[in-house]
């Protein structure tokens, strides 16, 4: 299991956005041993006002390998545009 952090700054249509993917550790089921479970989620905020909009996130994904969640982050890093394609919020 790998630790990752990765933030970028992006710009679609004049707006700036923060692409955040981290590990983290997880424990959902309380009474198996699974405390060291890490899994990998990839965010995009809006900054507003040079403040990031950190209780709205417009994409929230998390996935199994550090392989998977960097490849997405660089993915909306290099084409942003696919990302708001089929969301429901709208960037003008």
């Amino acid at each position: 299991m790998k630790n990752i952090e990765l933030k970028n700054i992006i710009a679609v249509n004049g707006k700036s956005y923060l692409v955040s993917t981290i590990s983290m550790r997880i424990r959902h089921r309380f009474f198996e041993k699974d405390d060291n479970l890490l899994i990998y989620e990839t965010m995009v905020f809006e900054i507003k006002n040079n403040k990031i909009s950190y209780c709205k996130p417009l994409h929230n994904e998390r996935y199994a390998t550090a392989d998977e969640a960097t490849a997405e982050h660089d993915a909306i890093v290099r084409d942003p545009s696919r990302l708001f394609l089929n969301q429901k919020y709208k960037v003008d």
